[in-house]
Parts: C-alpha cells; sequence; structure tokens
C-alpha cells in the first residue's frame, strides 16, 4: 500500500489550471489518490475527477441500442469486494448502449447512500492508446429518481481486462451530492454525457435497501485528537466511516489490524469542511466485509499528513498518527 500511495504522491496535479475552489482542489487530490493498480488482473488506474458541466445546453435524448455484445459477466464481488449476500441489492442489467462514440453494456450497478457503484463492459478495440478511461467514455452526470436530481460530484474506478482477451471491465464508483431514497423498483434515469452529446439510460432498480442489513462500528465515536466518528458501518455492498471535525489541510489514511494481523483498508473518497467519507478497498484488504461483519475485534489507526499548499505532490509522504482505536460490528 505505501508504495502504491508513494507512486501516487509523486504526480504532479496543475489543478491551477482549472477554476476550482478549494474543496473541489481537494476532492481532486483526494479521488486520485484512490486509485489503484493491480496488475495481475491487468488492473489499470484512472486519474480523472468529474468537474461537472453545469447548465448544459445540449438536450438529452434517449440513448441508442449498442450494437456491442458479449456474453461476459462479472459481479460485485470480483470487482468490488461486495459479500455473497450482495445480490440482493445488486441491480443486473447487461443493457447494452451507445452514447456518441461509446459502446458498451452496462452490466449491473447498486446504490447505497450518496454512492452508485457500475461495472460497465467494452469491447478492447475501444480503448485509447491501449488505455481505459479515455475522452471516449460517457460519464454519469446526473441522476433523477421520483424527478428528484442527484448531482454527480466525483468519481473513481478501475478497469480490467477480462479473460476472454476482447473486453474489459470498468468498476466505477461515483459520489452524488445527498442520499438516495430507499426504494425498490424504482424508476431510474441515468444521464451521460459524452463530449456535447447527453443521453438519458432509463432502467429499474432498487436504491439504497442495502442499509437494512448494516452492521454498525460506531456512532458519534469521540477519538482521542477531538474528531468525531459520526458512523462507522458495513453492509453486503462495502464499508464506509465517515468523520468529522479532521483538519482539511491535511490527507488521511484509515487502516485496521485484527488480532491475527489481517489488516483491512479504508480510502478516502470525499472531504466537505473538515467531514471526510473512507470507503472500504477491497484489492488492499485482508479482511472481507463478511469478516468484519462477523463482530471481531478491529484496531483501527488514522494518520494524517499535512496537504501542500501549492500544486505537486500532494503531501510530504510522511502520514503520523493522529488516533488509535478499538471496534468491532453489533
Amino acid at each position: 500500500m505505501k508504495n502504491v500511495y508513494d507512486k501516487i504522491n509523486d504526480l504532479d496535479f496543475e489543478t491551477d489550471e482549472f477554476e476550482l475552489n478549494d474543496i473541489e482542489k481537494e476532492r481532486l487530490y483526494m479521488t486520485a489518490k484512490t486509485y489503484k493498480k493491480k496488475s495481475n488482473k491487468k488492473y489499470i488506474a484512472v486519474a480523472a475527477a468529474l468537474l461537472l458541466a453545469l447548465g448544459l445546453t445540449v438536450p438529452p435524448v434517449r440513448a441508442e441500442v449498442s450494437k456491442f455484445t458479449t456474453d461476459v459477466k462479472v459481479s460485485f464481488m470480483e470487482t468490488f469486494g461486495a459479500s455473497p449476500e450482495s445480490y440482493k441489492y445488486v441491480t443486473e442489467l447487461n443493457k447494452p448502449i451507445t452514447i456518441g462514440e461509446d459502446s458498451f453494456i452496462l452490466n449491473n450497478l447498486a446504490i447505497e447512500d450518496n454512492h452508485i457503484f457500475l461495472n460497465v463492459l467494452r469491447d478492447t478495440s475501444s480503448k485509447v492508446n491501449g488505455m481505459a478511461f479515455s475522452t471516449r467514455e460517457a460519464s454519469i452526470y446526473k441522476v433523477v429518481i421520483n424527478g428528484e436530481t442527484y448531482k454527480a460530484l466525483c468519481e473513481s474506478g478501475s478497469a480490467a481486462d477480462n479473460e476472454d482477451g476482447e473486453t474489459y471491465t470498468t468498476s466505477t464508483m461515483i459520489n452524488f451530492d445527498k442520499d438516495f431514497p430507499s426504494l425498490e423498483n424504482a424508476d431510474v434515469d441515468l444521464y451521460f454525457l459524452n463530449g456535447t452529446k447527453s443521453d438519458i439510460v432509463s432502467i429499474k432498480a432498487s436504491t439504497n435497501l442495502v442499509n437494512e442489513d448494516n452492521k454498525i462500528l460506531a456512532q458519534d465515536y469521540e477519538l482521542e485528537n477531538g474528531s468525531n466518528i459520526k458512523l462507522m458501518k458495513v453492509n453486503p455492498i462495502t464499508m464506509t466511516a465517515i468523520i468529522e471535525g479532521l483538519d482539511a489541510d491535511y490527507d488521511y489514511q484509515l487502516e485496521g489490524l485484527d488480532k491475527d494481523g489481517k489488516k483491512i483498508e479504508l480510502d478516502i473518497r470525499t472531504v466537505d469542511h473538515g467531514i471526510a467519507t473512507f470507503l472500504y478497498n477491497n484489492e488492499f484488504s485482508d479482511l472481507s466485509l463478511d469478516q468484519i461483519k462477523d463482530g471481531r475485534e478491529i484496531t483501527f489507526t488514522l494518520s494524517g499528513s499535512k496537504i501542500n499548499e501549492t500544486s505537486g505532490k500532494l503531501t510530504d509522504g510522511n502520514y503520523e498518527k493522529v488516533a488509535e482505536f478499538t471496534l468491532s460490528a453489533k
């Protein structure tokens, strides 16, 4: 983990080229920091945050059916490290779509809190210079459920070549500006943007029902550094920690160890006015979600490093422990 973060920390981010406020710059740093690369699965790191196009003038139309087809399917267990119980909350679509220059299959998705997790399949020929996450790939910029609009803030993810050698999967998590409602079989409109073309993909999906299976590790739990765990929970889709009262001038890492030395890692995904949201990273965790849910004690360490004031490296790479605490799921 340290080597991966060291490499990302060495990247230069010229944020001054964009008209971003301080919070948006911080989100860009935080989002880029979470991207992963795993060579044995041919994971490709993505280094982009969604810079939202406000007031789009292109009228959205219904997306066309894609000519691209494949029998390949991937599961949330493979891509996000979800529990086998996640099937109850994952909407299987296998829906072929064409938006602008991008033809893909919307394989499956899950909606939890203010996040959408989704797997998309594409033909390897659609890569640009052998790389996924090109400008040709469509992105979701908003969602409408029961007439209410939810705006995308940022996204992070990874891409992996599939065993057939002809397709690859992009697995993406998108953060939105507010929590989704808890609904069964809701009418969900996904607004995609690809270049100057905006299209709507309409689906039926259960939204935010996974919280019925939450196990709580902490709620309103004060830490020794004066910050507070507003909520730490685990469910079949992911694990989340929301910590408030953090210094916005610092980047943070959150790791845990059980009594056998098995590790769990949560990546910081968003930071807003000192409130940071961390999400489970299955690629760098030894413990599965089911193991975390079984009630074992886990000792967590929260570490921080001051963010550089000018563009360039995120931090100096030195993270110091700011709090340590032991919790278990209940």
